[in-house]
């Protein structure tokens, strides 16, 4: 797991891992990498309705195929680092801002707390 800290919260890129909590229990998202043996088995469950407020969108983004190349940007929008992303990496974004550029085709899952308002409420451009 590769870990980029910025000012007020850290970018996690995780690879492949057996099991480790991804995200820290008082982020709005929160993410687990597991890794399972054939067989295993996760006993029917329900989550229990909790009230939660949430004031900041945080993003996963996972690349089921092809490569990005992804730009963090620190809660100022000075820049922090680059990463490639490729098949089977996963960024989890907490805070500050980001950019990414396709490097070849590809596939890919992005996560957010919800509700989404549209990009005219929920982003800002620099």
């Amino acid at each position: 797991m590769h870990i980029i800290y910025t000012r007020d919260a850290s970018l996690q890129i995780s690879e492949k891992t057996a099991y480790a909590p991804i995200t820290d229990p008082n982020y709005f998202l929160q993410a687990m990498s597991i890794d399972l043996p054939s067989e295993t088995e996760v006993k029917a469950h329900k989550h229990n309705p909790q009230e939660r407020d949430t004031t900041h969108t945080h993003e996963a983004t996972f690349i089921f195929k092809g490569k990005v190349a992804l730009s963090i940007y620190d809660t100022d929008n000075t820049f922090v680092e680059k990463v490639i992303l490729k098949e089977g990496d996963c960024s989890i974004i907490i805070n500050g801002g980001h950019s990414f550029k396709t490097l070849e085709p590809t596939s890919l899952f992005e996560f957010k707390n919800g509700p989404y308002f549209g990009p005219e409420k929920d982003r800002t451009y620099f």
